[in-house]
């Protein structure tokens, strides 16, 4: 990964700390498709040396409402398969917000604090609400 997409990075993604495993930090940032903008979640692999590994998924905005709308209610939820994009699911517990990453390379979870879960399902109800200079500074091109 180069220097200045690092920097990129930390000006306009929310980072969550994974508390099971230091080197597979959550991210949360708008990305442009060719769908228009969408929210990755990217649990990335820091220890695969270049910083670019790891589970991603984009989620429409639609999906990032209904995500986070399971997170808020404590609910478990897996969204539905499409062709294009690998699944992602909820699942809470009394102490955590579990994110799984399943069907795509780099499969993983991250248990999240519950104060990080319910952070997570704001950030992900402000950008579902198009509000993304709200978390990362900036509004992508696309959104516009």
């Amino acid at each position: 990964m180069k220097v200045k997409d690092r920097y990129w990075e930390v000006e306009n993604s929310i980072r969550f700390a994974n508390p099971e495993k230091t080197t597979r930090p959550l991210l949360c940032e708008p990305k442009v498709s060719e769908d228009g903008v969408r929210i990755r979640l990217w649990l990335r692999n820091l220890a695969e040396g270049t910083g670019a590994g790891g589970a991603i998924v984009l989620l429409s905005r639609h999906e990032a409402a209904v995500m986070a709308n399971a997170i808020n209610t404590r609910s478990n939820w897996i969204g539905e398969k499409t062709s294009d994009m690998p699944r992602i699911g909820v699942s809470v517990t009394e102490t955590s917000t579990i994110i799984r990453f399943m069907e795509c390379e780099g499969t993983g979870h991250i248990a999240l604090p519950l104060a990080d879960g319910e952070r997570l399902a704001s950030c992900l109800h402000d950008m579902a609400d198009g509000c993304w200079r709200a978390h990362c500074g900036y509004v992508p091109e696309a959104a516009k």
